[in-house]
């Protein structure tokens, strides 16, 4: 890490010969919550998530925005040419858990007005959702909410562990007459680009071609948008987000190596390439509405192996797993996704209103024995607050809605005691005051509550929390 801080700061130095700009600045943000109250109403408790009968567990603990990550400070290094044709950011971390590179190792070049490339490790939010989950809410200490980029996705290098990517802009108000209150701008991103080799001592690709393999699915993370805005008045996007079709299985049970399950059932997980479309209303003062869908593709499970000895039936191959499981030929259809958020601002009589409407549907999994409907989802927040003069003061309410998992007979799927796939529904809330002072540094505190409940089977606790939180930029 020393190494790649001194070669960033030699770098930042050899700029400011050539930059005309070079700045510095950083962030510190956390949260702690010096009381939570965990009550265990269950009158057979769950071991899911931790242990014991006591009626309830108390206790304290410090992070980030309930992020399970430790307080985190970063510093901000950026240069760029007086007329921004090239540019450089870098954006060090430092939590409990060390210090990295975060969210930005990033250059940029813009030979024209109209063309600019971006490379490196970057995120890019100028099509992102406009409302995300950090807005005036107690964050994640009650029901979950979904971020802005279940209203559209951001251009972001690093999804799934990979280290960079390749992004490419151009902005066609440039290329033709235009008025500048309009802008047209399309862009592609690679993303996910791996180092070609994980060898320490360095790789003789002569000698190893397989390495140069590292990076064979990258082609399918390929992100492509385009977006025409009218100034003040409106944003519309529609893009295409490339990923490798896969269905991830997490097994949930309360089995222990000593006692059996009482409940044992999977959830799949499903990543498929997806279309999306969303548009922003920014044309009445102090009102921002964006609403978003995401259609993903489905596919067939090709990620399983299958082989040539299967074209003829063999009655040896009944009972082989693999076999059935290429008979079975399943299609997946990742659910369809609608979001719709909305902010308020009326500044005149102090008062502001914000809130998310998030659903999933239409999910499925078709085989040629097998069937299987994932329930719909909906999910709502809703944030009123009121400036008090010396704080806002933000009430925050969210409710979550999980649907039953069906057959093709529309019977729930190992329909029984614990109802382990018969969805559920989660409530919680919040109330806080939120000041910022000396108008870089916002302090925020107060209660949250989530309820007590049973979702797809599992017992859920009563959680009372009271965070405190300081986001501090310098």
């Amino acid at each position: 890490m020393k190494k790649t801080v001194i070669a960033l700061l030699i770098i930042f130095a050899a700029g400011s010969f050539v930059h005309a700009e070079v700045t510095v600045g950083g962030q510190v943000d956390m949260a702690i919550v010096p009381f939570q109250f965990i009550i265990n109403d269950d009158a057979k408790p769950q071991t899911l998530y931790f242990a014991g009968e006591e009626d309830y567990v108390m206790g304290a603990g410090a992070g980030r925005f309930a992020s399970n990550q430790g307080p985190r400070a970063r510093l901000d290094l950026r240069g760029t040419s007086e007329d921004d044709e090239i540019g450089m950011r870098a954006r060090i971390r430092a939590r409990t858990d060390g210090i990295g590179i975060e969210d930005y190792l990033q250059a940029w070049w813009k030979p024209t007005d109209w063309l600019r490339i971006d490379a490196g490790r970057f995120f890019d939010d100028r099509l992102r959702g406009k409302i995300n989950d950090l807005d005036e809410r107690m964050s994640g200490f009650n029901v979950p909410m979904y971020d802005g980029d279940a209203i559209f996705t951001r251009f972001r290098t690093h999804r799934y562990g990979g280290q960079a990517g390749l992004m490419v802009s151009v902005f066609l108000d440039n290329v033709i007459s235009m008025e500048r209150d309009n802008q047209i701008s399309v862009g592609a991103l690679l993303y996910d680009l791996n180092p070609l080799s994980y060898s320490s001592a360095g790789t003789v690709f002569d000698g190893h071609p397989e390495y140069v393999n590292n990076n064979a699915d990258a082609y399918h993370n390929i992100q492509a948008a385009a977006a025409w805005s009218l100034k003040d008045f409106m944003l519309i996007r529609v893009q295409y987000v490339g990923a490798k079709p896969q269905v991830l299985v997490t097994r949930v049970t309360d089995e222990t190596p000593l006692t059996p399950y009482t409940y044992n059932f999977s959830i799949f997980s499903i990543t498929a390439p997806k279309i999306e479309a969303a548009a922003a209303f920014t044309g009445f003062p102090g009102l921002v509405i964006d609403v978003g869908g995401k259609v993903p593709l489905p596919f067939k499970d090709w990620t399983r192996p299958t082989t040539d000895i299967f074209v003829k039936e063999d009655e040896s191959l009944i009972t082989d797993s693999l076999y059935l499981i290429y008979k079975n030929n399943h299609i997946w259809q990742a659910p369809y996704q609608v979001s719709l958020g909305f902010k308020i601002n009326m500044e005149d009589i102090n008062f502001g209103f914000g809130g998310r409407v998030d659903t999933k549907f239409g999910g499925y999994m078709k085989g040629n024995k097998t069937e299987m409907y994932f329930g719909p989802e909906i999910n709502v927040h809703v944030w009123p607050s009121y400036n008090l003069g010396f704080a806002k003061l933000i009430v925050d309410f969210g409710v979550e809605f999980i649907g039953a998992t069906k057959n093709e007979d529309g019977d729930i799927i190992q329909d029984g005691f614990p109802l382990p796939l018969n969805g559920g529904t989660r409530l919680g809330g919040g109330i806080s005051l939120e000041k910022t002072v000396s108008g870089n540094c916002v302090l925020k505190g107060g209660v949250a509550w989530k309820n007590s409940g049973t979702v797809n089977g599992i017992k859920e606790k009563m959680v009372i929390s009271v965070p405190l939180f300081i986001d501090w930029f310098f």
